[in-house]
């Protein structure tokens, strides 16, 4: 027998796997690591890619505004340090927004974790709310039809730094940049009209040109401030393996590239797929949870099966739609309604990616999960376990007792190359 070892919540689940069946691991390349980020990033941000020194443009600038990740990416807290001391130098005391998107607004005990209680005592911080009408301005439409509507504070200071991390993602192929404005500080229905090209299947994880989600993000910010920008490109572990700042473009493109080494790589496919995104906070619930899935439906064999590896102890994680898309709908039922741009929603969204293996591979999709999660699942197409060993009983029920298997790791950032058979 062999032992796989996956992430699941703040700890890891074990599967005993029989050898002969067992097509091995797949997982990112290991990384070099950045010792001293704060430095890196003080050098990086002193001789830029594109554009002039930050210090440069603060001496320009009487008022900044830093747009940075929330709580579902790594801590930005090493990356800021360095800006913050050269915008002090320049005398600014900037603003630090937290680009929600449409996920939920963090705690104020999780804001002072998030970017430590330094920051927070010293600068004012502030959290994007993508409902509340009052913050935000029209600014047109893009050529797609998406409203630019978005937080007026992008608008009101001299100078906007772009804080966050590079990692490849299903929607807009890579994060950062253009997506700290949309879907970061955008109003829900412009996100909707946005993720609602998902439903394009030029939409991929790790592409950037053609990708019709990416290509409407960058229209949607392209008359908007961000005026330099600082990245971490992240390994495996949310480790910071480069530092990349300058020109939104230019530094960004450059990010992507070495992110692209990391994460994508070739694999067999199997009967039976086991995937992991990471464990928390990346399977903090099934919105986070079920990106693993993107990388496991490129796996799976048809009439296969895909078991998801996520804890999920804050539960659902999204507008009531995505419940009750899972809860009520068929498969076949989600991707006819999620077709309609009327009824798109990010919980439509989230069921579709759950229900196109499903349609599209005849896969049974089988989530390895915390206990309180089990139950809400029930009477839906998703069966749900948190025993693993059940959770390999049922896919072997569905593939074959003899079915092949591999492990997925680190299951939402892969850009995955299946291998001819």
């Amino acid at each position: 027998m062999t032992s796989v070892v996956l992430e699941f919540g703040r700890g890891v689940v074990e599967f005993e796997l029989a050898e002969e069946q067992f097509l091995g691991d797949v997982q990112p390349r290991p990384v070099a690591v950045v010792d001293d980020v704060p430095a890196a990033v003080g050098k990086t941000i002193a001789d830029p890619i594109g554009g002039k020194p930050l210090a440069d443009m603060a001496a320009e600038a009487d008022s900044a505004l830093i747009i940075t990740v929330d709580y579902t990416r790594p801590s930005p807290r090493p990356l800021l340090e360095p800006v913050l001391e050269v915008l002090e130098q320049a005398a600014i005391r900037p603003t630090i927004a937290i680009a929600t998107g449409r996920h939920r607004l963090m705690t104020e005990e999780e804001i002072v974790e998030h970017l430590g209680p330094e920051i927070c005592a010293a600068y004012p911080v502030i959290q994007h709310d993508a409902f509340d009408p009052a913050v935000h301005v029209n600014r047109g439409q893009t050529s797609r039809g998406t409203p630019i509507k978005v937080n007026r504070m992008v608008l009101e200071h001299d100078l906007v730094i772009g804080v966050g991390i590079i990692e490849p993602t299903y929607l807009a192929g890579f994060s950062g940049a253009r997506k700290l404005i949309m879907p970061g500080i955008a109003w829900h229905e412009s996100i909707d009209a946005n993720h609602y090209l998902i439903t394009d299947p030029h939409s991929r994880v790790g592409v950037l040109d053609g990708n019709p989600i990416s290509e409407d993000m960058e229209e949607f910010a392209r008359d908007l401030p961000l005026d330099f920008i600082v990245y971490a490109v992240v390994g495996p572990n949310d480790e910071t393996t480069a530092i990349v700042a300058g020109d939104r473009y230019q530094a960004h493109r450059a990010g992507c590239k070495l992110s692209e080494q990391i994460f994508r790589v070739e694999a067999p496919r199997a009967d039976i797929v086991i995937a992991s995104a990471g464990g928390y906070p990346y399977d903090c619930d099934l919105v986070q949870g079920k990106k693993s899935v993107i990388a496991a439906s490129e796996l799976v064999k048809p009439g296969g099966a895909i078991i998801i590896v996520s804890e999920t102890e804050e539960g659902w994680g999204a507008e009531e739609a995505f419940e009750r898309w899972v809860k009520e709908l068929t498969p076949e039922e989600i991707l006819q309604q999620a077709m309609k741009k009327d009824l798109f929603c990010l919980g439509a969204n989230g069921a579709m990616i759950l229900a196109k293996p499903v349609v599209n591979r005849q896969a049974q999709i089988i989530a390895l999960t915390g206990e309180d999660f089990v139950r809400e699942l029930d009477d839906t197409f998703i069966h749900a376990t948190s025993d693993p060993q059940q959770a390999l009983a049922w896919a072997r029920e569905h593939a074959g007792a003899d079915a092949t298997i591999v492990a997925v790791h680190k299951a939402r950032r892969l850009i995955v190359e299946p291998l001819p058979a």
